[in-house]
């Protein structure tokens, strides 16, 4: 609206007034104070009502269209200047990915002087922390980054960095605290699991991959066997502790979760030994040998079968599980050392040398046989197969290695001591 339009309209207004106050002649008493009061035409009154009005509805609107323009402003400037520092951001971004570290630090200090709470710089700078090796100044970046947004990627990083730094409890800390947040978060499930197995917590990894195994994430098969794992350890703790009957309890829900979890079928019968049921620790191993035939249980039941003078039932164990997988060298072999040991040599030596044919390096297998011939009096044929021995290693047990990550075991264990795997040695 010009100033010139108002003018016009502010007289005509006026005119309006003053012919409507020359056809309406009475007047009104205004009494503002005691000795204050003035007499105005009636239609001035009226008008005039009206016009303050509609001046107070004027001012109230002009009022709220300022401080709607100065929100606007402030938006806008706080876009341009958010603008401004998502550019710089962005920079930092760029050269910390084409391998500019110390440009990109250099850009991420400089969005901090302008903006110091901005989360993703932090957080960037934590990386580079990491990249340098700094895990302790990775751990501020981080805890800074979540001081001005709490994200889960932010509190798992952060968490990361406790576990680093030696602070499992404050890296546990943080976890819970996204879980219950989210209850269903697997990777902070699976870190909190991580954490509790390398310290040896094992009720609260047992916590956390049980709902890990819940939700069905992942690989069915893996999570089980961690699963086991964790119930195996509980079991073990608590034999290691005499309480037999809670272990034996933990070690069958770790059979639950993985039937072929051969530690636990072991530990199970050295429970129900614990226990003083021996016939019940037999049972265990005869059950699982007969679809198992691993090593570890077979000499379980050798051992138990030597002490009680059965060594008809010690060859019936390695026939029928050699039977049962007759592709194994190690059971081949297996068999032919029980022959050796009870003195049945000419069935040792038909056994060795038909596991020979199958592997000629080994080097127990030239051992045992030079043991053979030196018992039958064929002392060059026992110097031939001593020095063949001798030649290749001087290691005499069948070696082992982990399925999971390759690593070589001089003897059967339950953990490999490389990976933290259960289950996994295997001749």
């Amino acid at each position: 609206m010009s100033v010139r339009f108002g003018v016009l309209l502010a007289l005509g207004f006026g005119a309006v007034v003053a012919y409507l106050a020359s056809l309406n002649t009475a007047r009104v008493r205004v009494t503002v104070a005691a000795d204050w009061a003035w007499e105005v035409p009636l239609a001035a009154l009226v008008v005039g009502a009206f016009l303050a009005g509609a001046v107070l509805a004027l001012i109230l609107g002009l009022v709220r269209d300022l401080g709607r323009s100065y929100r606007d402003y402030q938006r806008a400037r706080e876009a341009r200047r958010a603008e401004s520092l998502g550019n710089v951001y962005h920079r930092g971004v760029d050269a910390q990915l084409s391998g500019r570290a110390d440009a990109a630090l250099q850009i991420y200090e400089e969005l901090l002087t302008r903006d110091p709470g901005h989360a993703q710089a932090h957080a960037r700078l934590g990386e580079l922390a990491l990249a340098r090796g700094d895990a302790k100044g990775a751990l501020v970046h981080h805890l800074d980054a979540l001081r001005g947004e709490e994200r889960p990627e932010l509190v798992l990083a952060a968490a990361e960095d406790f576990r680093r730094t030696g602070r499992p409890e404050e890296a546990a800390a943080l976890l819970e605290r996204l879980l219950a947040h989210d209850h269903d978060h697997v990777v902070a499930l699976r870190a909190l699991r991580d954490l509790a197995v390398a310290e040896g917590q094992w009720q609260r990894a047992l916590g956390a991959q049980e709902r890990i195994v819940a939700l069905g994430s992942g690989e069915r098969r893996p999570e089980q066997a961690m699963l086991a794992g964790i119930q195996y350890e509980l079991g073990r703790a608590l034999l290691a502790e005499g309480q037999a009957q809670p272990a034996i309890a933990r070690f069958r829900d770790a059979l639950r979760s993985q039937s072929d979890f051969v530690p636990a079928i072991i530990s199970l019968g050295d429970a129900h030994r614990a226990a003083g049921d021996s016939r019940e620790a037999l049972r265990v191993w005869e059950r699982a040998v007969e679809i198992h035939p691993e090593l570890p249980l077979l000499a379980r039941l050798e051992q138990a079968y030597r002490i009680e003078g059965r060594p008809t039932r010690m060859i019936a164990l390695y026939q029928a599980a050699s039977a049962r997988a007759p592709e194994s060298v190690p059971l081949a072999f297996a068999l032919g050392r029980v022959y050796f040991e009870l003195a049945m040599l000419d069935e040792a030596a038909d056994q060795f040398q038909k596991v020979e044919v199958r592997e000629p390096n080994l080097p127990g297998l030239h051992a045992v046989l030079g043991a053979i011939f030196e018992r039958r009096g064929q002392t060059a044929e026992a110097f031939e197969e001593y020095r063949r021995a001798l030649t290749l290693s001087f290691a005499f047990d069948w070696p082992y290695r982990c399925s999971a990550c390759g690593a070589e075991h001089g003897r059967w264990i339950d953990r490999c001591a490389a990976c933290r795997g259960w289950n996994t040695s295997r001749p």
